[in-house]
């Protein structure tokens, strides 16, 4: 069975279009408990310096965990969203965003997640040995340091999971009822996935490079998915890239916010981040395709 072009369900371009809305009305309806909870909080705090950075589009001055949970609890909603169209509109299995097959197969995920962390652990070590001096011990009580495990532990599967779910599951088959080259697909679904992280505050580092940070994370995943006939390798990568930062590394200007980590990164060079992804995607791509690459029948 191939995972981007669906057989079972009902997958006409009429019915993309009515889930691809139910999908944006969910999303929707998700940033409202963030907006109320936030802009209750700066306006009774009492407290001058958290208020609504309009050309962020962010909240400051939060307390970052539970602005954490607050950010993160969107994504149930998208979850929601994603569920309703694949099972109600498109009639098919929900897990069908994530392989072919009846059963998913949370060895591959599990094998995703630890390569990936592994790897990206490794990169960070030999980074910070050739950098010691933009790397510093954060100054993080340990009660605040074990919320945030629990959090990261709990929120940022769901979190990553769902973007999976909807750009390596939703998109690539979408694009993949016309666009029948992987490499092409994945430069389309990965274009996207990076092109919407383009509003992140670490853009400020660098918008070329950054950027192509982005687009290359997206189309690695995206091309890996294609080769390997499910989403569980990406998942799996996704959620360790995520959790590794959340636990172990903050910096100035983050995504995830200023968060109790257990590191400090200061002195960002975005061209040495841009190369260290080269490698850590590149390693993982190679050991990716040579364990778990599908041959499609012609």
């Amino acid at each position: 069975m191939d995972f981007i072009r669906v057989i079972k369900g009902k997958n006409s371009w009429k019915r993309y279009l009515s889930s691809f809305i139910v999908i944006i009305l969910f999303m929707i309806v998700g940033t409202l408990p963030y907006v109320i909870i936030s802009e209750w909080i700066v306006n009774t705090d009492g407290n001058p310096h958290t208020y609504l950075d309009l050309d962020k589009g962010d909240y400051v001055g939060i307390n970052p965990l539970p602005y954490f949970a607050l950010m993160n609890s969107q994504f149930l909603f998208w979850l929601l969203g994603l569920f309703v169209a694949i099972r109600f509109i498109h009639k098919r299995r929900f897990t069908s965003l994530i392989t072919p097959n009846r059963k998913i197969d949370w060895q591959r995920i599990g094998f995703g997640f630890i390569t990936y962390f592994v790897i990206l652990g490794l990169t960070s070590i030999v980074d910070c040995l050739f950098n010691p001096g933009d790397y510093s011990f954060n100054n993080v009580r340990v009660s605040d340091f074990l919320i945030l495990f629990v959090l990261v532990l709990v929120l940022t599967p769901i979190q990553t999971t769902c973007e999976e779910l909807f750009f390596r599951g939703y998109l690539l088959q979408l694009f993949g009822k016309w666009v029948r080259i992987p490499l092409l697909l994945s430069l389309i679904v990965g274009s996207i996935f990076g092109a919407l992280h383009f509003t992140n505050p670490e853009m400020g580092y660098s918008p070329i490079l950054i950027g192509a940070d982005y687009l290359l994370t997206g189309f690695i995943w995206c091309f890996i998915t294609t080769k390997t006939n499910s989403s569980e390798l990406s998942i799996g990568a996704h959620a360790a890239n995520n959790m590794l930062l959340g636990w172990f590394i903050t910096m100035n200007d983050s995504a995830l916010g200023n968060l109790p980590s257990l590191f400090v990164v200061r002195n960002i060079d975005p061209a040495i981040s841009l190369l260290w992804s080269i490698v850590s995607l590149g390693i993982f791509l190679i050991i990716s395709l040579k364990k778990y690459k599908f041959t499609r029948l012609k």
